[in-house]
């Protein structure tokens, strides 16, 4: 009996001890992460008056918020992969809704394929990564199958048209991809008297939580620690939720939105209209949305939210009853920030503040301290390290580029900085990259591969102006001087994954080896580039600027330009060189007779940029319109093969 008693009082010494012990000191702590779509910093824990978010309230209360937390671009697919890879999108070309990550990343070591190697089981239910629009996802990440559920989803047949199949439905599962516009619009938003478990998040809520179950048992068998991700599809579209949680809101109460314009003087490519909100009815295809509307989906974000807050809640009163709660790290993290109106804007899609800032919450026992909030700068990116080090575990290195910083020191310190802004970007017809500072926001949109000549520029203060309403880039030089400083100093983007056949070479070596660009063109605007390959560091580029021909050459990062006196205009002949010694433009210089017929049918002011077989350089080519109207492209350099029609037609297009 004595010996029972000395061993009955060991182990509640050792269970006292292990209380006392932070996750990363223990052995191999449990790792939870709470993924939701679509959910802003709408949340009653970071000071939104009308939000009824107990249960994420109360997880903010355990650990650390972070205040400046922004995703690293604002769309569901690439915000998952910069998550799981460490990765921002521009070091992968990971930007589409259809990127497939083996694709363009085949031996990428993904977050929980990470945590796999050190012993862990890991798990996913719900969205995790993105599945539809073509991609199915990362099945070889998790140690068991996915737990697939529904993202687009409703209950009551009206929202369907008696329960056809919705163009959104159709995409999110892969169905009728070519046909998406033939199909009819689904519903924003329905209420019906339901259980949770009716919807998908009850239902992955609640197979979460036999999933704990099963992983208590585990540790208390063979003591293997678990990694599970739950993803939540509400707040996205459709708002489809019980009523009891429209009920929770006044609709008169909600906030409308403060500022409905575009901001003063922001280029036209960072605007958005449209988009995704268009594909639900009774949201008109084109014009204005009502006030009455506008409000209407408003209260169906905050009823969402709340309904998936209940559902976030049962998982941590599980893990509080299964005695997890000690050794599991949690994160709770929102893919990117979502417009409801401001600035004419609804959804995401955008580089503004509603789109990419997020709520990150990190609850790690003995290293946070509770209700404990920072303004540290934070990224996606950022967690992969972070948990890494939380559990003991080396830092990640790929062999995917980790983009990433450990977030650790300020989880010890909310004071401490590792780093002083935040990074993103957004591709839409120019690439748009983004420095967030605590106070200002950057963004810079430029085509991939075009020299910064041809950038255009935004500037936010959000000190004077949060609601962004005017672009500040003419006000504000020293502070666009210092954020451009920062820009730079990131990596050349890659090409998007619709480019890959194309790719832009990001230093294209151009020293010591003369070049010479032939162009017959009829430029369509006094300004645009004819043909430009590079990046921050070296490049060229034979473009137009207000109707004159310029030729600019990048040589570590300093760019020298030779541009005729006079604008041009019609068909014109371009010819520029670059040797060892000079660098020359001349414009109709023994210009031979051509058709104007036949250059008439085509514009040749586009990019005319091709591969070698090899497939590693991107070199000139001679553009030449011929009489009958055909195009004949030739490579000036005699090792490189010339493309065949296909390939040279679709520079043309």
């Amino acid at each position: 009996m004595k010996t029972r008693n000395t061993i009955q009082l060991l182990a509640v010494l050792h269970a006292a001890l292990t209380l006392n012990l932070s996750v990363a000191e223990q052995k191999h702590p449990n790792i939870l992460l709470i993924l939701v779509d679509d959910l802003k910093p709408a949340l009653g824990c970071y000071g939104d008056p009308v939000a009824k978010t107990p249960n994420m309230d109360a997880l903010a209360a355990r650990g650390m918020r972070f205040d400046r937390a922004y995703c690293n671009q604002a769309v569901c697919a690439p915000s998952r992969f910069t998550l799981m890879l460490g990765s921002h999108s521009t070091s992968t070309g990971l930007y589409n809704l259809g990127s497939h990550l083996r694709g363009l990343v085949p031996d990428a070591v993904t977050l929980p394929q990470y945590f796999a190697r050190q012993g862990y089981r890991t798990e996913s239910l719900g969205k995790v990564f993105h599945i539809g629009h073509g991609n199915q996802g990362d099945p070889q990440s998790f140690s068991v199958p996915h737990f697939k559920d529904k993202v687009i989803e409703y209950l009551d047949p009206t929202s369907t048209e008696g329960g056809k199949l919705t163009r959104e439905e159709a995409l999110f599962t892969n169905q009728k991809l070519g046909q998406i516009r033939s199909l009819p619009r689904g519903a924003a938003f329905e209420s019906p008297v339901a259980k949770d478990t009716d919807y998908a998040d009850g239902r992955v809520a609640e197979e979460t939580i036999r999933r704990l179950e099963a992983a208590r048992n585990r540790r208390d068998s063979n003591d293997t620690p678990f990694f599970i991700a739950a993803g939540f599809v509400r707040p996205h579209l459709p708002f489809s939720a019980p009523k009891r949680y429209w009920d929770m809101y006044d609709p008169a109460k909600l906030p409308m939105p403060e500022y409905e314009e575009a901001p003063k003087g922001a280029p036209a490519v960072a605007v958005k209209r449209g988009g995704e909100i268009r594909a639900y009815k009774p949201v008109p295809t084109h014009g204005e949305i009502s006030q009455t509307l506008k409000r209407r989906l408003i209260h169906g974000y905050y009823a969402s939210t709340s309904f998936v807050d209940a559902q976030i809640g049962k998982v941590i009163r599980a893990l509080d009853r299964l005695r997890l709660a000690d050794n599991t790290i949690i994160v709770l993290w929102g893919d990117h920030g979502f417009h409801l109106g401001d600035l004419g804007i609804w959804t995401k899609h955008t580089n503004y503040e509603q789109a990419n800032r997020i709520p990150i919450l990190i609850i790690a026992p003995g290293v946070t301290t509770p209700g404990s909030s920072t303004e540290q700068p934070a990224e996606s990116v950022d967690i992969y390290p972070t948990l890494a080090e939380l559990a003991g575990l080396k830092p990640p290195s790929g062999p995917q580029p980790i983009d990433g910083v450990s977030l650790v020191p300020v989880l010890k310190n909310p004071a401490v900085r590792v780093r002083d802004h935040a990074y993103h970007a957004y591709p839409r017809k120019k690439l748009g990259r983004a420095i967030r500072t605590e106070r200002y926001r950057l963004v810079e949109w430029r085509p991939l591969g075009e020299p910064e000549a041809h950038a255009e520029y935004e500037l936010y203060d959000y000190e004077s102006d949060p609601l962004e309403r005017k672009n500040l880039v003419a006000d504000m030089p020293s502070v666009l001087r210092k954020l451009k400083e920062t820009l730079a100093t990131y990596p050349a983007p890659i090409a998007s994954s619709k480019n890959r056949r194309r790719p832009v070479a990001a230093s294209p070596q151009i020293a010591h080896k003369p070049l010479t660009i032939s162009a017959y063109v009829r430029p369509a605007s006094p300004n645009g580039v004819i043909l430009a390959q590079g990046g921050d560091r070296q490049g060229y580029a034979l473009h137009f600027l207000d109707g004159k021909a310029a030729f600019d050459v990048r040589i570590d990062g300093k760019v020298t330009r030779v541009m005729m006196k006079k604008r041009v205009k019609g068909l014109i002949r371009l010819e520029a060189t670059l040797n060892r010694k000079t660098m020359s433009l001349s414009v109709n210089a023994n210009m031979p007779p051509i058709s104007r017929v036949g250059i008439q049918k085509r514009d040749l002011s586009h990019t005319a940029q091709t591969i070698n077989q090899r497939g590693t350089t991107i070199v000139p080519l001679e553009v030449r319109p011929m009489a009958n109207g055909d195009v004949t492209i030739r490579a000036k350099d005699p090792d490189y093969a010339t493309p065949g029609p296909d390939e040279a037609q679709q520079f043309l297009d």
